[in-house]
């Protein structure tokens, strides 16, 4: 009898072993909803295990089959099964992070491309076809490396809802985003905005250099052109009041104003020569 024992106990104990091929370095998926025999045989296929009836019973010791943590796990040394079960209980995924910095003016197509190799599961082409202009808050994230385009446009338009105040309208946001592509300091937004407003009010054409749409047409773009940073969004909220229908900036980097078309015109002739 203690042999059979023994005997039980060495298989029991070579089931849930790691199999020597252990997938090092590899991510991999938990779907939601799976039940745990699905699963044995997922992580079977995935050379995660050597035994689905080893892995079963480990999991049915600890509890584990009536909570199985979907999402992506990362395993980067072997691992017995009794161990791999714990961590899906426990929801133990150990994905790394990267820092990624989002500048402020950034567009859609240049925030995609912060998403190299290191993102296996970020779809580029669906973030730039899906994600909204102008929303995409400027800041420092630590993104999990298994983010997929959805995840990430969630991440930074909640907080663009968390730092941008609710009277942040969709017109405040696109004169946002001319203010950050042409300006650089907080007081000159702040004028600019002004004038900007006053010509929309006017029915005149903005005629901003960076889109050039803008001296073809009166009105605003359809939507933002960049996602504009927290000054500049204030500068659209609170512009500062000018005598003043026109603005450019200069060769030498600074800012001119006018009061008139032919002042403006004078304007260009000193600064941008």
């Amino acid at each position: 009898m203690q042999k059979i024992l023994s005997a039980l106990f060495i298989v029991l104990i070579l089931m849930v072993a790691p199999p020597a091929p252990f997938p090092s370095s590899r991510i991999i998926e938990v779907p939601q909803g799976i039940d745990l025999q699905t699963l044995a045989e997922k992580f079977k296929s995935e050379n995660l295990i050597r035994s689905t009836l080893g892995f079963r019973a480990a999991a049915m010791l600890i509890g584990a089959e009536r909570g199985l943590k979907a999402g992506h796990y990362s395993f980067s040394k072997r691992a017995s099964a009794l161990n791999i079960a714990l961590r899906i209980k426990n929801g133990d995924y150990r994905i790394a992070t990267a820092r990624i910095t989002v500048p402020e003016g950034f567009t859609v197509k240049e925030i995609s491309n912060l998403f190299d190799s290191r993102f296996p599961f970020f779809d580029n082409e669906l973030f730039e076809r899906i994600a909204p202009e102008g929303y995409l808050f400027p800041d420092t994230y630590f993104v999990p490396i298994t983010t997929t385009a959805s995840d990430t446009i969630k991440l930074m338009t909640d907080n663009f809802k968390r730092r941008v105040k609710a009277s942040a309208t969709r017109e405040v946001v696109i004169i946002a985003s001319l203010l950050e592509a042409e300006l650089k300091s907080r007081e000159d937004r702040e004028k600019a905005s002004d004038i900007l407003w006053k010509r929309l009010k006017l029915g005149m054409p903005l005629q901003v250099d960076s889109y050039m749409w803008t001296y073809e047409n009166p009105g605003l773009p359809e939507k933002p052109i960049n996602n504009p940073g927290l000054v500049s969004i204030e500068a659209a909220l609170h512009p500062t009041s000018t005598p003043y229908l026109y603005f450019l900036t200069g060769k030498d980097g600074k800012t001119y104003y006018a009061r008139t078309h032919d002042e403006h015109v004078i304007n260009k002739q000193k600064y941008l020569r």
